[in-house]
């Protein structure tokens, strides 16, 4: 499709693509209005080793390299359905995401809890950071392993206040805006197209049922018609009032006399001898 005809079809359907561009607009704004707020907040937890490897005055901070496989396993038993169902019995709702900070090299753990309502988000935040210790402990009650060996868990940071995330809104609009003025674009286009083409046969079949009903016939010549007729016009000679010449009749050779030409000489000779004196 040219660029051309596109821009073509938007200046003759003009109309049609104000109603499409003031329709996105709507539904843009309900779209804004009746989608609620999303607040998110996050806290962050990471896995200190054992007494035992880092030594009673030891530094934990100093074996966080070999902790990572731990914060997986850790992560999976938080993902799973029967802590999910944990946090559901107290909250009401399981809308959080447990997973490890990949940007650090520490065993870091990051907690994203979401809701519709501020109030609801730091709930749900806090139960899921009570748990982690919990389910750290029943892991390790499982292999039976002893307090000193045992690894802990320290809370980072976490959230005061929910925040609203304003980020996924804006771009639901933006998608929604996008799609609907190229929407509107295309239905413009192929509704011009359209137009254009039923237009066209209805033409051709009135010229085809009546051909005097055409307004390309009934109307005034063509220029190339008016050309061709003042060309002949031009190039015909005028001889309306010019008397036509008696053609020259040759017998052999030789010309044949002219008769009006001896009639008159004859005619001549004998006025001449008729008025000689005696």
């Amino acid at each position: 499709m040219q660029v051309r005809n596109v821009i073509s079809s938007i200046f003759r359907r003009w109309y049609i693509l104000l109603v499409g561009l003031a329709l996105t607009a709507a539904g843009c704004f309900v779209l804004q209005s009746s989608t609620p707020n999303t607040y998110k907040a996050q806290a962050s937890l990471v896995l200190l080793p054992s007494v035992q490897s880092v030594g009673e005055r030891g530094n934990p901070y100093l074996g966080l390299g070999g902790m990572n496989e731990a914060l997986d396993i850790l992560t999976r038993k938080m993902s799973s359905e029967e802590f999910k169902e944990k946090i559901r019995l107290e909250t009401g709702t399981d809308t959080y995401t447990a997973a490890p900070d990949r940007g650090t090299s520490g065993a870091i753990l990051v907690i994203t809890a979401s809701s519709d309502a501020s109030d609801q988000t730091m709930k749900i935040l806090g139960t899921v950071v009570d748990q982690v210790p919990v389910a750290l402990n029943e892991l390790q009650d499982v292999l039976g392993v002893p307090d000193a060996s045992r690894i802990s868990v320290m809370k980072l940071l976490e959230d005061r206040t929910a925040i609203p995330e304003a980020k996924a809104r804006t771009q639901m609009l933006l998608v929604a805006g996008a799609g609907g003025a190229a929407l509107t674009l295309i239905t413009t286009v192929l509704l011009d197209s359209l137009l254009l083409r039923r237009r066209t046969k209805r033409l051709e079949k009135r010229e085809a049922t009546d051909p005097a009903d055409s307004p390309k016939r009934m109307g005034k010549p063509s220029k190339r018609r008016k050309t061709g007729m003042a060309d002949r016009e031009q190039t015909t000679p005028d001889t309306a009032g010019e008397e036509t010449l008696p053609a020259l009749v040759t017998v052999g050779d030789r010309p044949a006399p002219d008769l009006e030409s001896d009639d008159q000489a004859t005619a001549a000779t004998t006025l001449h001898t008729t008025q000689r004196p005696g």
